[in-house]
């Protein structure tokens, strides 16, 4: 007579196991068996293997929602450091006073090391006043803003790393300093420049930043310097 006894494997087990989680507990005896008595140094049962699993489930979880609450807390802050700076810039008067006070105000609101204003223009070139900010014009046109393209097509601020390339053209010798960077396009359809919040502090500004309040900054900026944008309407 042949032999018609099935072999049951370890994965037969867990698939079980897995389907019928309160095995053990209708199943008082087998449990006891499982839990080993003056056990080897490190053995433990399957209810203290269970909790351990559940409090590091716990503690990733308690995790994740404080990097939630934290992320809200500075996205709160964000917003009420914008509010009050556009109404100081607001209260500049004439492009003298706005462009360095803008530079200056960003660098302390923002605790950032950096500010880059890149101002497009289309026919003759304006005249700027004078300042020791990093503030250039650039006609739109210009072959170096092409590596801004994808930013200024979606026409949304971003916050993390730039290329090399991208930096070059924002902040020239300073390049290599810069690891992390609030880029937004100021205004849109046309776009009247590109403006960059800058830190060496490679996690300064980061993706889960909140751009919002950038997107808002940038539209303010750009009706601030609309008397000086012959080509924004």
């Amino acid at each position: 007579m042949g032999n018609n006894k099935q072999t049951i494997t370890a994965e037969d087990v867990t698939v079980y196991l897995k389907d019928n989680p309160e095995f053990f507990i209708q199943q008082p005896d087998v449990m006891e068996s499982l839990v080993l008595s003056e056990a080897p140094e490190g053995t433990i049962s399957l209810a203290q293997k269970q909790v351990e699993r559940l409090q590091n489930k716990n503690a990733q979880i308690h995790e994740q929602l404080s990097a939630l609450i934290e992320n809200a807390r500075q996205n709160s802050d964000l917003e009420s450091r914008v509010h009050q700076l556009c109404l100081r810039l607001m209260d500049a008067k004439g492009l003298a006073k706005l462009l360095p006070s803008l530079v200056t105000e960003l660098k302390q609101e923002f605790n950032a090391d950096e500010v880059a204003l890149r101002l497009f223009y289309t026919g003759d070139k304006p005249d700027l006043p004078d300042t020791s900010e990093n503030i250039a014009q650039l006609h739109a046109d210009d072959k170096s803003l092409k590596v801004f393209d994808n930013l200024l097509s979606k026409q949304q601020a971003v916050c993390g790393r730039l290329s090399k390339a991208q930096k070059k053209v924002l902040f020239n010798e300073g390049a290599e300093k810069i690891n992390s960077v609030a880029c937004l396009p100021i205004g849109h359809e046309p776009c009247a420049g590109l403006l960059a919040i800058a830190s060496f502090d490679a996690n300064r500004f980061h993706a889960d930043m909140a751009t919002d309040y950038l997107q808002f900054l940038g539209e303010v900026i750009m009706r601030l310097l609309r008397s000086y944008h012959d080509h924004v309407e």
